[in-house]
């Protein structure tokens, strides 16, 4: 029996895994259970729906502001469920990053 638990030691064992191998095992098992690893490449827009805001960078022009800069903890989706949403750096108006300080 597959339980929300069961799903979240598996994603927690992919989050800690010594190496590829091992990651890769755990996201095996995820997938076998319909569990679908997210991630937000660079330059795609930032999403809500499936981002999570964690850090603010400098955008180096207009065109690459609220955009991905980097993916810091992907995300995990099970059906139309977002399980956890992809933690993301994103790029913003440069004024916006010193108003966090």
């Amino acid at each position: 029996m597959v339980t929300g638990e069961n799903i979240d030691d598996l994603i927690a064992a992919a989050d800690v895994a010594a190496d590829d191998r091992e990651r890769g095992v755990a996201v095996e098992r995820l997938a076998a259970l319909g569990v679908e690893r997210l991630d937000a490449p660079p330059g795609i827009a930032f999403d809500p729906t499936l981002h999570r805001a964690v850090s603010l960078v400098p955008a180096s022009s207009p065109a690459d502001e609220n955009t991905i800069d980097a993916t810091v903890r992907p995300g995990w989706r099970l059906g139309p469920d977002i399980l956890r949403f992809v933690e993301v750096a994103v790029k913003v108006p440069p004024s916006r990053c010193a108003q966090q300080r």
